[in-house]
């Protein structure tokens, strides 16, 4: 009997600690209603009623802070207290009805809502202000780290933050996640910024930035060095008069910016802005979003994208840019020291954009492809305007110009143009581009606001007349695939349907992969080129070659006069390296080149090269031309071009 008994209250006793344990995890509810008479004790009966009651509170893991529906609380809130991975701490509304609570700052607090210091955030609902008698430095939404280290998870979904008279100057915002401090390293993992909506705001809409920025491609030597923000998303929301810059992201690797509409941007700043624009980031992927109106009262921007100082192998990808006044897309290397290098520009939509296509202020190897670019008649936009520095290096492959202004095209020569078609006027300047087509494109509905005009229609001289890009993008703008053995349609429609494995040819370069493990079949600079194992694109070996300048040749058969596409993978162990594969002594051009890998991730490239009239063979390399660094080369193929 005592044994039973004592069983029961063991059993009795662990379940207890359970339901205690889980209730903990749980956390508590605190409500908060600043329409309340009294100050309560923060539950839903008694609830606070002023934001000093919530900031003199410590939260902990798994607490909920609840405010009022419809309710206003002036000044600021500023709460303490971090959640966990498992419990993070959330704001959100209670009660009946759809309003919002709402934090009025009424400029009198540097940010109306102010996370500090504090991780495994999220706010949701709330509608937030801070506008004051005259414009200063202040936020909306300010969520700081300074010298914290890592911190991690915070969310942003369903606020409404607007009317912040910030002053002229970028650490005045809607949002911004900053990081500020010297002695700890430190930045966020974790960011998502959602179905918001920002408006009437000054400078800046939603933005990030840190003191943690120093390397040498920003043309920083000494200081907090680069520490990036990572695990950053602004996903769905939509910007819109905003006195300066719409979405900035600074200081971040693999950060994505996708589904935002912003327009009306740079309504009042002096300074020089732009639609979405990243800076001295790794791989950031704008995509999906919609910019039009940015204005260009003066200066340089009013663009609807930019690629900043210091960017390595940003993307830019399905977006749809119209009416801005200072045009497409900005690539900006454009102060002393910056290096701004490997961007990517693909199946975007360009209609009436205004003063230039691309305003190239510097870019060591930029690609272009697959996009539509529609400029109206009696339209002056150029399709390239350089600063002055004939600084921008890129590639322009299998782009629709249909072009029925006048402007032009400023430093041809310093660009690669293959499989373009360009359509109606053609000025003087216009590239000669070896496999150009200057017929009508035969567009669904041309000059029409939707992106579905300026689809293909059957018929179209642009279906299956592009250059193959391997490690291009997958689909079109439409989400439609797009083929990589199969020669695609040009611009950013991919109408025709495809059988890649039916255009697969044969590959002509013996060992392109290295999975003999040696460089045979290869000629390889003396005591520089290697067989990696610990770095490849598949298989199990690669190429390693370095430091520059090092190069493996190989020559390959070919037929005369015949196109082939000499593709590869290629990427480096060091920002100031490039690495690059081409085709030479094939007969016709001199030499090919596919745009240089310069990510210290594995990218695809390739070239399309036309042999000559009796040429019976090609030589074909991988070439570390620049860096103290290394460069990596796998799966290298020659292939014959499908029809």
């Amino acid at each position: 009997m005592r044994l039973k008994l004592a069983l029961a209250f063991v059993v009795l006793f662990v379940a207890s600690a359970l339901t205690c344990a889980s209730a903990s995890a749980a956390g508590s509810s605190y409500y908060v209603d600043c329409s309340a008479a009294t100050a309560g004790s923060g539950s839903q009966s008694s609830p606070w009623n002023s934001l000093s009651a919530v900031n003199a509170h410590a939260f902990a893991a798994g607490d909920r802070l609840l405010f009022a529906r419809g309710v206003s609380c002036a000044g600021q809130l500023k709460p303490s207290g971090s959640g966990t991975a498992a419990s993070p701490i959330t704001v959100d509304a209670y009660g009946a009805g759809s309003a919002r609570p709402i934090i009025a700052g009424g400029g009198t607090v540097y940010a109306a809502v102010h996370l500090y210091n504090v991780q495994y955030w999220e706010i949701r609902s709330l509608e937030v202000t801070n506008q004051g008698a005259a414009a200063a430095e202040r936020n909306g939404i300010l969520v700081e780290l300074a010298d914290f280290g890592t911190g991690s998870h915070y969310v942003v979904d369903n606020v409404y933050v607007h009317d912040v008279n910030g002053g002229d100057t970028k650490n005045s915002n809607g949002i911004q996640f900053r990081v500020s401090g010297t002695t700890t390293p430190t930045h966020f993992n974790g960011v998502t910024v959602e179905n918001s909506e920002i408006y009437h705001v000054d400078r800046e809409g939603l933005t990030t930035s840190s003191s943690w920025g120093c390397r040498a491609i920003y043309a920083c030597t000494s200081g907090p060095a680069w520490t990036a923000n990572t695990g950053v998303v602004f996903r769905n929301n939509l910007i819109h008069d905003i006195g300066g810059d719409g979405i900035v992201m600074r200081i971040g690797a693999d950060a994505v910016v996708e589904h935002n509409t912003a327009y009306d941007i740079w309504m009042r700043s002096a300074g020089n802005n732009a639609g979405i624009w990243t800076i001295n980031s790794d791989r950031t992927v704008v995509q999906y979003n919609e910019v039009y109106r940015v204005r260009r009262p003066c200066c340089n921007d009013g663009m609807a994208f930019d690629s900043d100082g210091g960017n390595r192998g940003v993307i830019f990808q399905y977006n749809f840019s119209h009416d801005n006044e200072g045009g497409f897309v900005l690539f900006c290397g454009c102060s002393s020291g910056w290096s701004t290098s490997g961007t990517i520009v693909r199946y975007n939509l360009s209609i009436n954009d205004k003063s230039r296509i691309l305003y190239a202020a510097g870019e060591s190897a930029a690609q272009i492809y697959g996009n539509t670019f529609y400029i109206p008649s009696g339209s002056s936009t150029k399709i390239i305007e350089d600063n002055g520095s004939s600084s921008t290096k890129a590639t322009w492959t299998n782009n629709l110009i249909y072009n029925l202004g006048s402007g032009g095209y400023d430093q041809a020569a310093n660009y690669v143009f293959r499989g373009n078609l360009y359509y109606g006027s053609h000025p003087a300047s216009e590239p000669a581009d070896p496999y150009k087509s200057t017929a009508n494109p035969l567009l669904v509905a041309p000059g029409s606001s939707a992106p579905s005009g300026y689809q293909l229609g059957s018929g179209s001289p642009a279906l299956r007349t592009g250059l193959n890009l391997v490690g291009s993008s997958p689909k079109d703008y439409f989400g439609n695939p797009v083929p990589v053995n199969c020669r695609p349609d040009v611009g950013f429609h991919q109408r025709s349907t495809f059988d890649d494995a039916a255009c697969a040819g044969t590959n002509l370069v013996q060992n392109g992969g290295f999975e003999s493990g040696t460089t045979s079949s290869w000629s390889v600079t003396s005591g520089r080129g290697f067989i990696a194992t610990d770095t490849v694109h598949s298989g199990a070996d690669s190429l390693k070659l370095g430091p520059s300048q090092a190069s493996a040749e190989q020559v390959v058969p070919v037929q005369p006069n015949t196109t082939y596409v000499l593709s590869g993978w290629g990427r480096v162990s060091a920002y100031d390296t490039e690495l690059v594969i081409g085709a030479k002594a094939f007969g016709g051009t001199s030499e090919v080149r596919a745009p240089a890998f310069v990510n210290t991730t594995w990218r695809g490239g390739s070239v399309t090269f036309t042999t000559g009239p009796s040429t019976t063979t090609a030589t074909v390399y991988c070439f570390a031309r620049a860096g103290a660094g290394f460069g990596f080369c796998d799966d290298l193929t020659v292939t014959r071009q499908s029809p």
